[in-house]
């Protein structure tokens, strides 16, 4: 499954093999995001800076972990309640490398992925100033 990032001119690719797996075939979003805590705010996945996963952690493929994966792409398959990612809102006048994004994440490397490759167009955040 490859998926254009909303905001920069490249793809990124999670396994065909796992996206059957989470059973993600014929998805199609019903909602802007996946359904997280109330509270939660919908932040445009174009205005997020795309995580960096540490590459000192082994992981199965390009920096993602299997099992998470799937997970994540069941939960939002089945319409599971997760975790709202929480974003660091940046200063995009004091961080020059910041000015195409409002946000970075600070955890949610899955959640981030999956969510583009699923076709939502908002991620469930907790925003940090």
């Amino acid at each position: 499954m490859r998926a254009a990032m909303p905001n920069f001119p490249c793809e990124f690719e999670i396994p065909d093999e796992w996206w059957v797996a989470a059973g993600m075939a014929g998805f199609a979003v019903s909602q802007p995001a996946y359904r997280s805590a109330l509270g939660a705010r919908l932040v445009p996945l174009r205005e997020i800076e795309p995580p960096h996963l540490d590459l000192a952690k082994p992981r199965d493929w390009c920096g993602f972990d299997r099992a998470r994966m799937l997970r994540v792409l069941n939960g939002l398959r089945e319409g599971a309640e997760m975790r709202p990612v929480p974003l660091l809102e940046l200063d995009r006048d004091a961080v020059p490398s910041s000015r195409s994004y409002a946000y970075r994440p600070l955890d949610g490397y899955h959640r981030f992925y999956a969510s583009i490759a699923a076709g939502f167009q908002f991620l469930p955040a907790s925003v940090i100033r």
